[in-house]
């Protein structure tokens, strides 16, 4: 396989770019990101979790983690809260506007996956997520030590 003109890599850039470009796009008018979005579907799953939970799991920098659940909290969608072991620590939370935002938005990611996996069969769908996490373990153990204990580099996701 020619290294410099890698068909996957470049598959792999043109879906990123189009799936950030259509998240934007969608929610551009509720104010939010795609970050935005993930953090939600996430918090959807997950109560009170640690900023660092997270960060880990949409494989993003601390930095604009933090940002982004400021500003979650400012549109009253997520709130942070005490933990409830550790008084110096806090959990984030989906507020019951958040909740309701999300159930409203949830059209936008359905329209998205329906459209990307038109065509497939139950298991061309199930061999395309194993050699994608395949691929994206491989991706992570080339900077094993800024992946560790990240869901995206290993199959803990939830």
């Amino acid at each position: 396989m020619d290294t410099v003109h890698n068909p996957i890599t470049r598959l792999n850039a043109i879906l990123h770019r189009r799936t950030h470009m259509y998240f934007e796009r969608h929610l551009k008018p509720y104010g939010l990101s795609f970050t935005h979005f993930r953090m939600l579907m996430y918090l959807a799953h997950h109560d009170a979790v640690r900023q660092e939970d997270i960060r880990s799991f949409i494989d993003a920098d601390k930095g604009g983690v933090a940002h982004s659940i400021k500003r979650l909290v400012e549109l009253d969608l997520v709130e942070r809260l005490p933990h409830p072991e550790d008084g110096r620590a806090y959990v984030i939370d989906m507020t019951p506007k958040g909740r309701d935002l999300l159930e409203e938005i949830a059209e936008i990611a359905r329209t998205w996956n329906d459209q990307i996996i038109q065509g497939f069969s139950e298991s061309e769908l199930e061999i395309s997520e194993q050699l994608l996490q395949r691929m994206a373990d491989n991706a992570c153990a080339l900077l094993d030590n800024e992946c560790e204990d990240r869901p995206a580099c290993s199959n803990k996701q939830d």
